[in-house]
């Protein structure tokens, strides 16, 4: 949707905007009130825009609007249902909750923010852990009881077990990287449908073409551009299912290529929430076996018991941090471990606390930039708009003048 002529003239992104380079960069620190502007104006644009999509189906929306308002009353109403809208709307909310953090993970074109790293893995991990002391997986992932033991040894703590205890959370996780790639791919396509095009590949087609020397990175994006154009299909499930920070890259081809929408979101879906999330969820759970950490800690005494014992200290402590065993067959979560814990504990204690500190900072900081990077990215859309915008409206008077001048020719 074009810019309106109002926030033109109000903001003047002109200032901003090269006719010949394209638009020039601008960033939260040396700009913060512009990009907080330009993004806010984007996201009005966006909101207008998917509004106006919605009304277009106006029964699809009654129907939706009379299920929800159904499904909701009924939450007021006591009965046999309660209990089960209750398991309904808790198994919804954490399926969803992972599937939004998975949009987090690949939104944003190559600053979307690592939720893997910083929520998926570590679940990963301390379900791994907790069927290992529970000798089992009879426990819950969330809830008022997640982790702690239902029943010791009840079943077993094996492989497939654990896979099978995690997998959803983790397709889900995959699923929403999937979703998160689709706007790069509805941008190209849009361009490539208003005849603009993948500026970036023409450049270096052009580039290459007359013989200019291309660097690594470079030729790297062109034959990128020129496999996923080659296989289709089978290209874009390969870079899915690969740990592939350029992942964007095949969003934006797919779209310059008008790419069928079922074929990318497709084969994307595929490579991401089946094949890659399932990669790296066995790689967590293999990684945090005790098989696995007994090989470390032994190749770890190998080169320096000092760093063996250091080694399986922090680990121990992290391990009592997530679930720390009762006599009763109970685990208690690292809070109430430290809240019960004698005084003899207290180092551990403090020790836990600062990794704590310091993991919740980290994760502040990634969270800023997080935000920082797509206000950023909100900020350029918009100036791209309004060159496009600009252009198309003096095409129309470039136009103009030339029938007009036709037709002087043709009244002389």
């Amino acid at each position: 949707m074009a810019p309106r002529t109002a926030s033109l003239d109000d903001s003047n992104p002109a200032a901003f905007v090269d006719s010949d380079d394209g638009v020039e960069r601008i960033t939260f620190f040396t700009n913060p009130f512009k990009v907080s502007y330009y993004s806010s104006l984007y996201l009005r644009e966006r909101i207008r825009s998917t509004v106006g999509y919605i009304v277009q189906y106006p029964q699809t929306l009654a129907y939706s609007v009379a299920l929800g308002t159904i499904y909701t009353g009924l939450h007021f109403v006591a009965g046999p249902h309660t209990e089960i809208f209750h398991r309904t709307d808790s198994w919804i909310g954490w399926h969803l909750y992972w599937i939004f953090l998975g949009v987090l993970s690949s939104i944003g074109l190559g600053a979307g923010l690592h939720t893997f790293v910083l929520f998926l893995g570590p679940h990963i991990a301390r379900v791994t852990l907790t069927a290992q002391e529970c000798s089992g997986t009879a426990f819950a992932v969330h809830g008022p009881g997640a982790f702690r033991c239902i029943a010791v040894g009840s079943t077993s703590a094996t492989f497939l077990a654990i896979m099978r205890k995690v997998i959803f959370e983790s397709l889900c996780w995959g699923a929403g990287t999937a979703i998160g790639e689709l706007p790069p791919y509805f941008i190209a396509r849009a361009a490539s449908a208003a005849g603009k095009g993948n500026t970036e590949y023409q450049r270096l087609r052009h580039k290459a073409n007359s013989g200019g020397s291309l660097s690594f990175k470079d030729r790297a994006l062109l034959n990128i551009y020129s496999l996923l154009k080659r296989f289709g299909f089978a290209g874009i499930l390969v870079f899915a299912a690969i740990p592939n920070p350029l992942f964007d890259l095949a969003g934006i081809t797919c779209g310059h290529f008008k790419v069928p929408f079922w074929t990318f979101f497709g084969a994307t879906f595929i490579g991401k929430s089946i094949f890659k999330s399932s990669i790296q969820t066995a790689m967590v759970v293999t990684a945090f076996s005790k098989e696995m950490i007994a090989v470390i800690l032994s190749f770890l005494d190998y080169v320096s018991p000092r760093v063996r014992d250091m080694a399986e200290h922090i680990f121990n402590k992290q391990v009592a941090a997530l679930t720390t065993p009762t006599s009763s067959g109970f685990t208690r979560t690292g809070r109430e471990s430290i809240l019960n814990s004698s005084d003899s504990t207290s180092s551990s204690t403090s020790s836990l606390s600062f990794l704590g500190s310091v993991w919740n900072t980290c994760i502040s900081i990634m969270l800023i930039y997080f935000v920082i990077s797509t206000l950023e990215t909100f900020a350029q859309s918009y100036l791209e708009e309004v060159k496009s915008w600009g252009q198309n409206q003096l095409a129309k008077v470039g136009s103009l003048q030339k029938s007009s001048a036709d037709r002087n020719d043709d009244s002389n």
